[in-house]
């Protein structure tokens, strides 16, 4: 959700709250809750034979298309039968669209994918089917919610970057603090939606620490701008040396195609609330659905993530960093900021856009 999130949020609460048409499909979490309820290998047996009449799964994704495609075609080798059907969009416009669907008597998609932030709002439609599919219990800790409507397939670390032409490996800033420094005074990018960034400064600092903290560096002639990966872009470019935000993956990213940059990672880790996967309550497709969400966590799948420099979510598999990472780690908890998500948008803005 970039800045249009508070306007997104009020129209979401609009159309949730309003007059929606009456519908004739059945919600699939009986379905589900049958199938989840098979032994292993007659679960997977179902789901294919299902899905080879289904043959279809609309997938509403954030992921962008070329790293969905990698996905997407390793799914269709081993279930060549199944389209999947991608349509992109940013978090909070996907959420606007399955909501002003829904309520126009549609039932289009089948997976949705996205930020876990939107998870209160998609429940509060009554869009979201409970799916307590066996792959959860081969997820980390904070992948997955306690009630079975969300799991979560990968996550991102937020770091400090750095161009590394304009500032030596042996002069880069080593914690948020530092970079309330005068020599950082007009050399620091923001992401204009840095709402996870501040929980996670709220979560590790303590309230009153944080905001004192977030005022200072509001006085450091901050470059905001909305989109994290054309920060990235212009830090690399030399408008300016410090992003105090930037998500791991991103820089790495470019790293990998020369780009003059690197990153620190502070102490704690902090790892950015991990990204939702969710099947549709009123899902067309709902065993392709069901098939596909599963593939999303297997370990192929989760390599894919890895090679594409995401943090997956399989308990089994080694989060993959260049450098040496600090035994504190902190996930942002879903739980607890997606309520307050109007709350931060807020804070955020009056620390840091007005």
């Amino acid at each position: 959700m970039k800045d249009t999130g508070r306007r997104i949020l009020f129209l979401l609460l609009v159309l949730i709250c309003g007059p929606c048409k009456t519908f004739s499909q059945q919600a699939v979490d009986p379905l589900l809750a049958k199938l989840n309820a098979l032994p292993a290998n007659e679960r997977r047996a179902t789901l294919i034979k299902a899905a080879q009449s289904e043959r279809l799964v609309e997938w509403y994704a954030t992921l962008p298309a070329e790293h969905a495609a990698a996905l997407i075609e390793a799914f269709r080798k081993s279930y060549p039968f199944v389209e999947i059907k991608q349509t992109r969009a940013g978090g909070g416009r996907l959420i606007n669209r399955v909501v002003t669907e829904h309520r126009a008597g549609l039932n289009k998609f089948d997976v949705l994918g996205g930020t876990s932030t939107s998870h209160v709002a998609l429940m509060k439609a009554g869009l979201i089917a409970r799916n307590m599919s066996p792959v959860r219990k081969e997820l980390r800790d904070g992948f997955r919610d306690a009630d079975g409507y969300r799991v979560a397939p990968f996550t991102y670390a937020l770091v400090i970057g750095y161009n590394n032409r304009a500032v030596p490996k042996d002069q880069h800033p080593r914690s948020y603090e530092e970079l309330l420094s005068a020599k950082w005074k007009g050399q620091i990018g923001l992401e204009a939606a840095g709402y996870e960034w501040l929980a996670a400064m709220i979560d590790t600092m303590g309230e009153d620490n944080a905001m004192a903290f977030a005022r200072k560096l509001a006085s450091q002639d901050l470059r905001i701008q909305q989109g994290s990966s054309l920060l990235v872009q212009q830090m690399s470019a030399g408008e300016f040396n410090v992003l105090i935000d930037a998500l791991h993956y991103q820089i790495e990213n470019q790293k990998q195609l020369g780009a003059p940059i690197d990153y620190v990672i502070p102490d704690p880790l902090l790892i950015k609330d991990p990204s939702g996967i969710w099947i549709a309550k009123y899902a067309p497709h709902p065993h392709a659905a069901a098939l596909f969400a599963d593939f999303l966590f297997t370990r192929e799948a989760q390599e894919i993530y890895a090679r594409q420099n995401r943090l997956p979510a399989r308990k089994d598999m080694e989060w993959r960093f260049a450098q040496k990472t600090p035994d504190r780690i902190h996930v942002l908890s879903v739980d607890k900021w997606a309520p307050r998500y109007n709350e931060l948008i807020s804070t955020f803005d009056k620390l840091f856009r007005q």
